[in-house]
């Protein structure tokens, strides 16, 4: 069995390697243990690469038959992906397309991330997936009570 502390500091360094801030971005303060390595980092950069993680999941779960899962992960990354887009046309006051633009590669790596915890190890407890997923609730739940 894998080291779960090993696969929850992997994810999580891998989200956090998303863009750096700038001033005016809302910075995520940190939080439990599966999202503190997040500290400082733009709530839209995080947002899309849960977008990208939740869309690649969506496709997982639909290619194993399950559309509950795959309509709630492709449900959880759209919003992500509009929380994201609101958040930096907010923050860095560009528009639409630009945001949408300056989002594209985090989603592509949360999508690439996910797509590969995924084939390698499932979606099970103890996956990179699964600490990766809660992170991204975590972070949605923080956002939320804003």
């Amino acid at each position: 069995m894998k080291n779960p502390i090993r696969l929850l500091i992997a994810a999580t360094l891998s989200i956090a390697a998303s863009a750096p801030a700038v001033a005016g971005d809302l910075l995520y303060p940190g939080g439990p243990l599966l999202t503190e390595g997040l500290a400082g980092k733009p709530y839209w950069a995080i947002q899309a690469r849960c977008a990208g993680l939740y869309g690649a999941a969506s496709n997982y779960y639909a290619d194993k038959g399950d559309a509950g899962r795959a309509d709630e992960a492709r449900a959880l990354g759209v919003t992500f992906f509009r929380q994201a887009v609101d958040r930096v046309m907010q923050d860095r006051a560009i528009p639409r397309a630009a945001a949408i633009e300056a989002l594209g590669p985090a989603v592509i790596a949360g999508r690439t991330e996910a797509q590969a915890a995924l084939a390698a190890a499932g979606d099970g407890p103890g996956s990179s997936w699964n600490f990766a997923r809660s992170a991204c609730l975590d972070i949605r739940d923080a956002y939320a009570a804003l």
